[in-house]
């Protein structure tokens, strides 16, 4: 039986509007948004971060730049130096100055003198440094985030935003900032030694 015999069904509201050039863009745009469907967004670098409280704040450092990470002990004061520097301990029978990260970063006052925490150790050549933070919370795989705005402390390399499980105690899921660790030190490095009294 011929197409044109079979009888015509009910008309459809706003069936009369269809035109053939109408029909073929509804079929040209669903065409690309199922082809867009299936790709994958485009990838993005990620870095290796390890995720740490330091004071009020999360902060990821480069974790390239981690040699070992082992728990805060008290130190011997040094007369004479930055606020940030907590003082000097021995690991491995090598001497090595800790840094408190939140001071180092201006973002909280020292924590007390029998607090808790964690040193991490930064590999580094010349004199071995370690950064006090209050709590290591986790390893992260991130995608660093480096604009121009935003960036109010020198330090800060960009910003990041990682999968965070329930076992990461407190860690902020909405981002962190990134260190970039030699411009963390450079002030602390170039500081004078203190002199004869």
């Amino acid at each position: 039986m011929p197409q044109s015999a079979l009888p015509a069904g009910p008309a459809l509201p706003g069936e009369s509007a269809l035109t053939a050039a109408r029909i073929e863009a509804i079929l040209d745009s669903r065409t690309r948004s199922l082809a867009a469907r299936g790709t994958a967004p485009e990838a993005r670098p990620t870095r290796s971060l390890l995720v740490c409280r330091a004071g009020a704040e999360t902060i990821g450092l480069p974790l390239d730049g981690v040699a070992e990470v082992f728990p805060f002990r008290p130190c011997t004061k040094v007369p004479g130096a930055p606020a940030a520097l907590v003082g000097l301990t021995g690991r491995g029978g090598v001497l090595v100055s800790v840094v408190d990260l939140a001071v180092a970063l201006g973002t909280a006052p020292a924590s007390p003198e029998g607090a808790a925490g964690h040193v991490v150790l930064l590999r580094r050549d010349g004199p071995r440094i370690g950064l006090r933070v209050d709590r290591v919370l986790s390893m992260a795989e991130a995608v660093v985030e480096t604009s121009a705005e935003g960036l109010g402390r020198r330090a800060v390399a960009g910003y990041a935003r990682a999968a965070l499980t329930a076992d990461d105690h407190g860690a902020d899921a909405s981002g962190f900032a990134v260190i970039d660790l030699a411009s963390l030190l450079a002030p602390l490095l170039a500081a004078e030694p203190p002199g004869p009294a």
